[in-house]
């Protein structure tokens, strides 16, 4: 089957286009950069390196841009996009959120296409464990609110990170994972990429009244790995 991937470089896309390169043909790989911070249905910061990564993997790119926080917008921009992709799927990482879902399997549907969730109600501990197990360099690019902290920015998740973010957020499980907007993630290395990537430049913007920022990655370097 011919898929196209949603992936904005965070951990659940990439983890999902993993899977899918597995199980399907893919054929695209699709990133929607937002205008708009606050959108409900896309993962914003440092999206635009996903042409990197789908560069090193040889698998073509294509990148939506919308200007707009409208949610019918954006998804009327999507399903333009799957409608002339040839695909006869879309991959998404989604996790938990029904209201993505509902929004990405409408876009599907309108496009006359199926929409596969590989990570659909996967547990966030056996998520994240498969992520650390398999040696995903992750790191974490935004958080927001629920006690998170400036310095977590650029932070690799490690086992060290998740038991410093179990404290800050012990209620919640979904935290654990970002899903609800709590932080954005983004790869920099994972087992099926041919080369890593280094970050250069960056930038850390916050927002002390809003207790909520980003990490902004401005420089980076593709480093090959040593295969013997």
């Amino acid at each position: 089957m011919k898929v196209v991937c949603l992936v904005s470089g965070g951990k659940d896309s990439i983890l999902a286009l993993w899977l899918a390169l597995h199980q399907f043909e893919v054929i695209s790989i699709l990133t929607v950069i937002s205008s708009c911070f606050e959108s409900l249905l896309f993962h914003i910061p440092n999206s635009q390196y996903v042409a990197i990564i789908a560069d090193m993997l040889e698998v073509p790119h294509q990148i939506i841009m919308i200007d707009s926080c409208n949610v019918e917008e954006e998804i009327n921009a999507l399903k333009a996009v799957l409608t002339e992709s040839g695909a006869e799927a879309v991959i998404t990482g989604g996790i938990r959120s029904e209201f993505q879902r509902f929004k990405f399997n409408r876009a599907a549907y309108l496009a006359n296409m199926k929409c596969f969730s590989p990570l659909w109600r996967v547990s966030p501990k056996f998520l994240l464990s498969e992520l650390i197990g398999n040696n995903f360099n992750v790191i974490i690019s935004s958080v927001s609110g629920m006690a998170l902290k400036r310095e977590l920015l650029g932070k690799k998740i490690t086992p060290d990170l998740l038991k410093e973010l179990q404290q800050a957020v012990p209620e919640s499980e979904l935290s654990m994972i970002g899903e609800g907007g709590e932080f954005e993630s983004f790869v920099l290395d994972a087992p099926f990429f041919p080369a890593c990537i280094d970050i250069l430049e960056s930038k850390v913007h916050w927002d002390e009244y809003r207790e909520e920022g980003y990490l902004e990655i401005i420089k980076i370097h593709c480093r090959s790995k040593n295969i013997s």
